[in-house]
């Protein structure tokens, strides 16, 4: 069965956004999501606490990690990562605890948070997936310079919203095969798609401005 899931989302775990359950509940039902992947800054309560409160969603439980040259994300996982830590001691510590490594937005050159081209050709071996398809890229070629590296590495890709808030949740999503643990979703993930429309940086940009100072 196919399903698609929004895989970077954040929530009011993270420093900019205030985005709660129902507002996830909404969105998925309205946009047809099965599920999205909870993504928080440098906090994975976040995604461990909305998977307990909405059961009826594929929850996976996440965390985009600042190491020290730039932002990984850790899906699947049990214990938190700490941030500014190597890039290597980080994406180790995700897979020691079985879980899946995915660079977000790694030719978004506006964004200061990212590895470069180098260093992700460095890492090829620890990393187990690509995000191709990110909702807000501030660098129009962004989102096809990861198509094409990724395909260069022969890793997998994700789509994500990167939504900081409800209303941008599942404008971008990954559409795959169901699964029942994190070894199955990276096989299931060989043969996604990627689907939906960018939005505005700047819009989102300007709520999580809003975010913080409500804060």
């Amino acid at each position: 069965m196919s399903i698609r899931l929004d895989l970077h989302v954040h929530t009011r775990y993270s420093h900019d956004s205030g985005t709660e359950a129902e507002g996830i509940r909404r969105a998925c039902t309205e946009r047809g999501l099965a599920g999205v992947a909870i993504t928080d800054h440098n906090a994975l309560a976040g995604g461990l606490s909305f998977a307990a409160e909405l059961p009826e969603l594929v929850i996976i439980p996440g965390e985009e990690v600042r190491s020290s040259e730039g932002e990984i994300i850790g899906l699947f996982l049990e214990e938190e990562i700490k941030r500014e830590q190597t890039p290597e001691k980080t994406m180790d510590l995700i897979h020691e605890q079985g879980g899946v490594v995915v660079i977000p937005h790694p030719f978004d050159y506006v964004k200061l948070q990212r590895l470069s081209a180098r260093r992700l050709y460095e890492l090829r071996s620890r990393i187990d997936a690509i995000e191709g398809l990110n909702g807000k890229p501030r660098y129009w070629g962004a989102n096809n310079r990861a198509v094409i590296f990724a395909r260069e590495l022969k890793l997998p890709m994700t789509a994500g919203s990167d939504a900081h808030t409800a209303g941008h949740i599942g404008l971008v999503y990954t559409e795959m095969g169901s699964f029942d643990n994190a070894s199955e979703f990276l096989g299931r993930l060989v043969e996604a798609s990627l689907g939906g429309s960018r939005y505005s940086p700047w819009a989102s940009q300007l709520d999580r401005w809003k975010a913080r100072l409500r804060k």
